[in-house]
């Protein structure tokens, strides 16, 4: 059955992996492995057959974490490890920290198009991101003239995710974006440092209270059984890099930027994970008995000075609400990427957000952001906790290096 052709767009199965610390539970995993886990799980929520899926749309920023580099291959091959057909393909989607919202996004625009330029009315959506094996590279300059298969001496040796991290278009690094960005809107260290402990604090009582502690919080998250680098077998159900500290704890780590704004106890937290998400035409997936509840409403993407990229959540917002015909007062629950402490509380300051229905469970300084998953996170974290709320609007948003950001609006049918 062909999708309609005015239709809307619902999320029928979402889910994500715990965040993994750093060389921790789950770095022995490769991204496609994780994705592998969390496009399972989506599709068996969704109830949907695998092989009514028409099309798959993958992301991963950090290339070269797989063994013998099949990282070209992932999105095609998490589709085939998950049983689709061989007929259905398979895309790659890069926006960096907004990677996995955009798989959304891009499904979200395959479905709304005319039957006629593109029928695909059920998309499988994933991320993930293996940090931990971000690898070491010997830049050499070329390879040789003489011989293709030798390289040119005198290599600069490369840490993928350091360098990765200056900007050298802007003159600039992610972290000095953040203070410069943060400085400006009047943001303080002791305001940074003082967000940093309530977002651990909100982890920590989110894990409390998750389903795997007989609640009902954290239900987009699934369990992994997996060994630990010392070789001991591990039931992860939590995100691992969430912890108990303190202002004075903190407050002493010094600041690495201008302005002091950024510190190591104030930034998000590098880490392994994945998520995904089924989405479908309406039409089909009531025809097919999936899960409608969750409707894609509006996204928005905007591009910001890259001196600043924190504040790309603050234009994709807007544009999001525009398009929605939304105001910030109609959305109930925020999740709005961590990227560091002082950029987010720059977007909270200029949006004037109550900071009670944001990251209500915590986020990324306390745990953590595999940089391409987090999209799928957010939105599947902040869906959740709408219906466990019982509230009918929720926005997830992102900041993107190089000066971009990314919204999702989501609305929970249920609520009237």
């Amino acid at each position: 059955m062909a999708k309609s052709e005015k239709s809307s767009v619902v999320i029928a199965g979402a889910a994500r992996t715990p965040i993994g610390i750093k060389c921790g539970t789950l770095s022995s995993f490769a991204p496609e492995d994780l994705a592998v886990l969390a496009a399972n799980e989506a599709i068996s929520r969704s109830g949907v057959n695998a092989e009514e899926i028409d099309a798959a749309i993958g992301a991963n920023v950090y290339q070269f974490t797989a063994p013998h580099t099949q990282d070209l291959y992932f999105p095609r091959n998490v589709g085939l490890r998950c049983g689709l057909r061989t007929e259905t393909p398979a895309l790659m989607v890069q926006r960096i920290c907004g990677s996995g919202m955009q798989t959304v996004i891009n499904a979200w625009q395959q479905i709304a198009m005319p039957p006629e330029l593109d029928d695909a009315s059920v998309i499988l959506c994933f991320a993930a991101e293996a940090m931990s094996r971000c690898p070491r590279i010997n830049r050499a300059p070329r390879r040789s003239g003489a011989e293709f298969w030798d390289f040119e001496q005198d290599g600069q040796v490369e840490d993928t995710i350091l360098a990765s991290l200056d900007h050298t278009l802007a003159d600039t690094s992610m972290m000095r974006t953040a203070d410069e960005y943060a400085a400006g809107v009047g943001v303080t260290r002791a305001e940074c440092d003082a967000f940093a402990v309530e977002s651990h604090s909100r982890a920590l009582a989110a894990a409390a209270q998750s389903h795997f502690n007989n609640g009902d919080g954290l239900r987009g998250m699934f369990a992994v059984d997996t060994t630990a680098p010392d070789g001991q077998p591990v039931y992860l159900a939590r995100d691992e890099s969430a912890r108990a500290t303190t202002l004075e704890t903190i407050s002493r780590l010094p600041g690495l930027t201008k302005n002091k704004l950024v510190s190591p106890g104030n930034a998000s937290e590098i880490g392994d994970g994945a998520g995904a998400i089924v989405a479908a035409d309406r039409a089909r997936a009531e025809a097919l008995g999936l899960p409608c509840q969750f409707e894609l409403v509006s996204y928005g993407v905007a591009g910001v000075e890259p001196r600043i990229m924190g504040q790309g959540p603050v234009p994709s917002i807007e544009q999001a609400l525009a398009r929605a015909g939304l105001k910030k007062d109609d959305i109930d629950l925020w999740e709005i990427n961590e990227a560091f402490a002082a950029q987010y509380l720059g977007v909270e300051k200029e949006l004037g957000l109550d900071r009670s229905t944001v990251n209500v469970n915590g986020g990324a300084v306390a745990i953590g952001h595999p940089l391409a998953a987090t999209g799928v996170r957010l939105i599947t974290d902040v869906m959740y906790e709408m219906d466990r709320r019982g509230v009918k609007y929720g926005c997830a948003s992102a900041c993107i290096g190089g000066g971009q950001g990314a919204a999702v609006i989501l609305r929970n049918t249920a609520v009237k």
